[in-house]
C-alpha cells in the first residue's frame, strides 16, 4: 500500500513538473486559468513512459513505484485536490493537492507520501506530458510522462 502510494504520488508530482512549450506569435502565453480548465477537463491516464527525447521506454526498465502508474487515472479537481484512481476497481487510492507555478509551467503536488514540483512538457485537451526524475534501468533519470484522457 506504502509503494502503491508512493507511486501515485510520484505520477501527480511528475504531470505538475512538467514545463509548456514556449509561447510564438500564434499561440497565446498559458494562464493559471487556461491550464486550470485543461487540468480538469479530463481523468489522465499514462499513455507511455519516453526519454526527453521522445523515445519510448518499456515498463520493464521502470521501478515499480513508476510502473503502478500506469494502471490509474489521475484526477485534478477544480478545488485543487486531486485524486489517484484505480483505472480497472474505479477505487480512489491516494489523494492530496495541487496548485500550479504562477508561470503556469510547472505543477506542485502534495500528495501523502509524495511531494514534489513538476515541469508541464505539454498541456492540451488530449495530452498531459509531465517531466519526471525516476530511476530507469535502476539509475536516476530524466523521463516523460505522457498522459491521454482516460475513457
Amino acid at each position: 500500500m506504502i509503494l502503491l502510494r508512493f507511486l501515485l504520488i510520484t505520477l501527480l508530482v511528475t504531470v505538475t513538473l512538467t514545463g509548456c512549450k514556449k509561447n510564438n506569435s500564434t499561440t497565446p502565453v498559458p494562464t493559471t486559468n487556461s491550464q486550470t480548465e485543461l487540468l480538469v477537463a479530463n481523468n489522465w491516464l499514462i499513455s507511455r513512459v519516453t526519454t526527453p527525447e521522445g523515445q519510448s521506454i518499456s515498463t520493464n526498465r521502470l521501478n515499480l513505484a513508476t510502473q503502478v502508474l500506469n494502471q490509474l487515472d489521475m484526477q485534478f479537481r477544480s478545488d485543487n485536490t486531486v485524486r489517484a484512481i484505480d483505472h480497472t476497481s474505479k477505487q480512489i487510492i491516494n489523494g492530496g493537492t495541487w496548485t500550479l507555478a504562477p508561470d503556469s509551467k510547472s505543477i506542485d503536488v502534495d500528495v501523502n507520501g509524495f511531494k514534489g514540483n513538476f515541469p508541464i512538457v505539454e498541456l492540451s485537451r488530449t495530452k498531459l506530458t509531465l517531466r519526471q526524475r525516476a530511476p530507469v534501468d535502476g539509475k536516476d533519470a530524466d523521463i516523460n510522462l505522457e498522459f491521454a484522457p482516460s475513457i
